[in-house]
């Protein structure tokens, strides 16, 4: 699992579950919501903090 933070559309991407050369899961939000980070993280990421640092 990784996440990509990507300021230029201003949104996080969540690639999750890998298999092979492949993530089976891909999730795409805009800052300002809640990004659940499946495990082995577990947690939430609150992106409104990131529209600030947008220039």
């Amino acid at each position: 699992m990784y996440p990509l933070i990507d300021r230029g559309p201003c949104e996080v991407k969540v690639r999750s579950r890998p298999d092979g050369g492949r993530h089976e899961t891909a999730r795409t939000l805009p800052f300002g919501k809640d990004v659940a980070l499946p495990e082995p993280v577990g947690t939430t990421l609150d992106t409104e903090p990131l529209r600030n640092r947008v220039h």
